[in-house]
C-alpha cells in the first residue's frame, strides 16, 4: 500500500499503481471477512478497492481486469440485506447482482490477468444462484486450461449433476478415476475414496440407491480412508442415509454411530445422532 501510494502521489494517473492498491485493499477485505470475521472492516476495504478500480477504469477504459473487483462488489452489494446497504461507507454504491454477473462474464471472456479468477468466481456464484447449467461451459474451459487441477473437474461433475445431467456427471468422475489409475500428473495422490464418494453422492441424489451404496462402501473401506477424517465421516453419514432410504434402519444406526465416533463435535455428528432416533427421510423439493 505504501509503495503504491508513493507512485500515485508522483503520478495520479499511474493505472498500475491505482489498480494494485485496489488489489491490496481487496486482499485485506478477504482477510477481514474470512479470517478475523471483521465484517464491517471487510465491507469498508472492499468499497475502497471498488473506488480505486473504478478510478483505474476511468484512466484506461480498456483495462478490463480492473472491472473484476467492480463486478464482485456489485454482486455482493446487490445480495446484502437492506440494513448493510444503508451503511455510510457504502453510499453511492447500490449493487446490482445481475449486472455484477454480466461484468464477471465479460472479464472471463476478454480479460487478461483476472480472466480465470472471473470464470471461477462466476461459476461459484452461478452455483449459489442455482443456475448450474450456465457454470458448465465456464468450468469445462478452466479444466482444459489447468489439466492437472482435479478440483475443477470435480466441480464440473457437480454442476452437471445439479443441472440434471447424471450421465455427464458420472462420465467426468469416471475420467478422474481413469487419470488417477494411469498416474496422470496432478492425480497420483488423489484419494480414491473421494472419487467414490462423489460418485455415490450423485447416485444417492438421483435415487440409484444400490449403486450409491456400492460407491459409498468404497469410500468407507475397512482399511481406513486415505482422505480427511471429516470427509470420511460425511461418507459414513451418507451410507446411513442410503440404508435408511432402503428401509434398513438397524444397519443405518451402525453407520451413524461411526460418524459420532469419528467426528464427535462436528455438525454432521449432530445430524447422525438425530437420524439414530428418527430415520432419515428425503425432503421433497
Amino acid at each position: 500500500m505504501e509503495i503504491c501510494q508513493k507512485r500515485i502521489d508522483a503520478n495520479p494517473r499511474d493505472e498500475t499503481a491505482v489498480y494494485t492498491l485496489g488489489v491490496a485493499y481487496g486482499l485485506r477485505a478477504n482477510w477481514s471477512f474470512l479470517v478475523t470475521k471483521e465484517y464491517i472492516s471487510a465491507l469498508r476495504d472492499a468499497t475502497q478497492a471498488r473506488k480505486l478500480h473504478n478510478q483505474a477504469s476511468e484512466i484506461d477504459p480498456k483495462f478490463l481486469d480492473a472491472r473484476f473487483v467492480q463486478a464482485a462488489h456489485d454482486y455482493v452489494l446487490g445480495s446484502l440485506p437492506i440494513g448493510f446497504k444503508l451503511l455510510g461507507f457504502l453510499a453511492g454504491f447500490r449493487g446490482d447482482r445481475e449486472g455484477g454477473m454480466r461484468t464477471l462474464r465479460e472479464v472471463a471472456e476478454n480479460g487478461h490477468a483476472n480472466r480465470v479468477d472471473a470464470a471461477v468466481l462466476l461459476s461459484a456464484i452461478l452455483r449459489r444462484e442455482k443456475r448450474p447449467a450456465e457454470a458448465v461451459p465456464l468450468l469445462a474451459n478452466v479444466s482444459s486450461q489447468f489439466p492437472r487441477n482435479y478440483l475443477f473437474r470435480f466441480e464440473l461433475a457437480r454442476m452437471y449433476a445439479d443441472s440434471g445431467d447424471k450421465t455427464n456427471a458420472i462420465a467426468n468422475l469416471d475420467s478422474i478415476e481413469q487419470m488417477r489409475a494411469k498416474g496422470t500428473p496432478g492425480f497420483q495422490r488423489l484419494a480414491e475414496e473421494k472419487i467414490a464418494f462423489d460418485k455415490g453422492n450423485v447416485y444417492f441424489w438421483y435415487g440409484d440407491l444400490d449403486l450409491a451404496l456400492d460407491q459409498l462402501k468404497r469410500a468407507t473401506s475397512p482399511d481406513g480412508p486415505s482422505w480427511s477424517q471429516d470427509d470420511a465421516a460425511m461418507a459414513w453419514l451418507r451410507v446411513g442415509q442410503t440404508l435408511d432410504l432402503q428401509g434398513h434402519h438397524k444397519e443405518a444406526k451402525s453407520a451413524y454411530q461411526t460418524v459420532v465416533r469419528m467426528s464427535p463435535q462436528s455438525e454432521i455428528s449432530k445430524e447422525a445422532r438425530d437420524f439414530m432416533l428418527f430415520p432419515y427421510k428425503r425432503k421433497r423439493a
